[in-house]
């Protein structure tokens, strides 16, 4: 499934969202359509892309139902109350800070999409130490690239994840991509765990993620051939 429509698939019913770093606009115009949401709210912090997604949204017939906004983040979406608050295309660590300047959605009636570009476990380790927890993780496939979205919410409390399960995830609902997503992980580590040795650079932290990454591909790769 690609990014939009796994993103669109999360998205609850009759919620009320907030797309941040909009771009287009393809999500909420999308939301809006299929009727999945009544009306929706889009930022970015950038002139261009809302000018695109203003022109989109009028296209649509969907100015009455689509509020957009130039912000920084989720700044000023607090007064549209959004139910959903979904933020995809970003580094991981962007994401997270936004995340960490929105107070309103540190509550459990607010839920997160998440789709991060890079820095997946940096994320993961933000929102799992500061009171969120990962509630679904899946898997999407688009122009030869693995993306990995997941929902979470504010419970304040605990969830540990492994380093590696910060990496790739756990609990997916996928099976194919699944594991090409650990081969992916295992390359990388593969590449990183020779590179070090070649330098004569410590290698225990990275052996022991590339060797729980191994373990856990290979069960999978048993449990899914009994």
């Amino acid at each position: 499934m690609k990014r939009l429509d796994l993103i669109l698939s999360l998205i609850r019913p009759g919620a009320r969202i907030a797309d941040v770093g909009c771009d287009h606009a393809y999500i909420p115009i999308a939301a809006v359509k299929r009727g999945i949401c009544p009306e929706a709210y889009a930022s970015d912090v950038r002139r261009g892309p809302l000018s695109r997604a203003e022109k989109n949204v009028a296209e649509a017939g969907l100015s009455e139902k689509i509020t957009l906004r130039l912000a920084d983040g989720l700044d000023g979406a607090e007064g549209f109350d959004p139910d959903t608050v979904i933020i995809a295309g970003m580094g991981g660590e962007l994401i997270a800070d936004i995340i960490g300047r929105a107070e309103f959605v540190k509550v459990p009636e607010k839920e997160l999409i998440l789709q991060p570009m890079t820095c997946a476990d940096e994320l993961r380790r933000y929102l799992l130490g500061s009171g969120f927890s990962i509630m679904r993780e899946r898997l999407a496939y688009e122009d030869r690239h693995i993306y990995q979205i997941f929902t979470a919410k504010y419970t304040g409390s605990p969830q540990k994840y492994s380093e590696a399960e910060l990496q790739v995830g756990r609990d997916h609902e996928d099976t194919e991509l699944v594991f090409r997503l650990y081969e992916k992980y295992l390359k990388k580590y593969e590449k990183m765990i020779k590179g070090r040795t070649a330098a004569g650079s410590d290698v225990e932290d990275v052996l022991g993620i590339y060797g729980e990454l191994k373990e856990k591909y290979e069960d999978r790769t048993a449990l899914q051939k009994s």
